[in-house]
């Protein structure tokens, strides 16, 4: 076994929570409606039989479990849908002290979702920087000192930014160069290279901040630390493109796991559809169910824009359709380094517009597994008048028996 199991909620990125048996059966199913409305449990029960239809299944063992839209969960302001709907270009994560899910809706600003999941709210007295345009793109949260921190990748304005529930304590900028064990990457920054973070992550043991770019030349891994108080660029940094003898195209996402015990930094990297598998310090190693080259190579046409550990599970939300899944894009659950099911929005009654997979929080509340998704939407396609909108909803995790 990889990792330990154990029969309660634990933090995510030390070790992930063994999920099979821990899913108590659940029918509180839900659809014909959209997201943020209350539903009577006449609406929900209506609509079990047809959810189990769906495609939206995956295994554990000798078990399946099937996804039920929670439309009774996330209720957002209609502000909060308006700014989704053009702009969600996000990843939300969990806070780890009050398990509560934020993002940040751009042109909207900070919102966290309560840990009984019930409503999304804006965070009080949060900065305005987040109202500005930031997006989410890559966020993760993580205790230092007993202390939450939330941190958010944000593409459009190229910085990583670091708060403690908005009051925003740091932000890092692109690298100048000089700051990185590697003298390559140090050159590219020295030259001007460009900088664009795509995901953030805190690796607790190696008490640093992983932050990867897939959205430039530079397409790394860099570190940043808290040295003396002040969060900076430091350290390791490793990767390149593939074209340029690295192993990335397109470094998309990025978690903290263990593997036998040891932390491991596993990146998603998007256009080749690929996870790797990395120390601290940047050493590849060998992932369960890997290839001999020590990447999972996820089936073709898969492009992960994020992924959500949680058990000996993988939840791969891909920003286009694979070649069976009628034309939408799932979330893509992977098990020692195999498909063992998905999860697909665009099946569900309302949610019919979520064509694009851009981010998925995998979460435990009494013993049962909620995923939150984030969709994408495709301007050029709306334009066109193939309509797809930005759109959070959440998901439980039911047997299927």
């Amino acid at each position: 076994m990889r990792f330990t199991p154990v029969i309660s909620f634990a933090p995510k990125k030390i070790a992930r929570v063994a999920f099979a048996g821990l899913i108590a059966s659940s029918f509180a199913s839900v659809s014909n409606a959209h997201e943020g409305h209350d539903h009577s449990a006449t609406q929900l029960t209506a609509t079990a039989e047809a959810e189990a239809t769906t495609s939206s299944t995956f295994q554990i063992g000798d078990k399946t479990y099937r996804w039920e839209h929670r439309a009774d969960l996330g209720k957002q302001s209609d502000k909060m849908m308006a700014a989704a709907k053009g702009g969600l270009h996000n990843n939300a994560d969990q806070d780890l002290k009050t398990n509560e899910i934020v993002t940040v809706v751009s042109r909207f600003g900070l919102v966290a979702l309560d840990a009984e999941m019930k409503e999304w709210n804006l965070v009080e007295d949060q900065d305005p920087k987040f109202a500005s345009g930031m997006n989410s793109h890559g966020a993760d949260c993580f205790v230092v000192d007993d202390e939450s921190y939330w941190a958010f990748a944000s593409t459009n304005t190229g910085e990583v930014v670091i708060s403690k529930r908005g009051e925003i304590v740091a932000v890092l900028k692109s690298p100048k160069g000089g700051e990185f064990d590697d003298e390559t990457i140090n050159k590219y920054y020295t030259d001007g290279g460009r900088f664009a973070p795509c995901d953030v992550v805190y690796a607790p043991e190696a008490q640093s901040l992983i932050v990867v770019t897939g959205y430039a030349p530079g397409d790394y891994a860099l570190t940043a630390k808290n040295v003396d108080g002040t969060w900076q660029w430091t350290g390791a940094a490793w990767g390149g493109k593939t074209s340029q003898g690295g192993p990335f195209a397109t470094a998309h996402g990025v978690e903290v796991g263990t593997i036998d015990g040891d932390e491991v930094v596993e990146v998603a990297s998007r256009a080749h559809g690929r996870i790797y598998g990395f120390t601290a310090s940047g050493e590849m190693i060998q992932m369960p169910g890997a290839t001999e080259e020590k990447f999972i190579q996820l089936p073709p046409r898969s492009n992960p824009c994020n992924l959500s550990l949680h058990g000996d599970e993988m939840y791969l939300p891909l920003l286009n359709p694979l070649a069976d899944s009628n034309g939408v894009a799932p979330v893509l659950i992977v098990a020692g380094g195999k498909p063992v099911g998905r999860l697909v929005p665009a099946e569900f009654d309302g949610l019919q517009y979520m064509h694009h997979m851009h981010g998925f929080c995998a979460v435990e509340r009494d013993g049962k597994l909620f995923g939150i998704a984030l969709s994408w939407p495709n301007g050029g396609e709306n334009k066109k008048g193939k309509r797809n909108d930005g759109q959070i909803a959440i998901f439980e995790a039911v047997s299927a028996e």
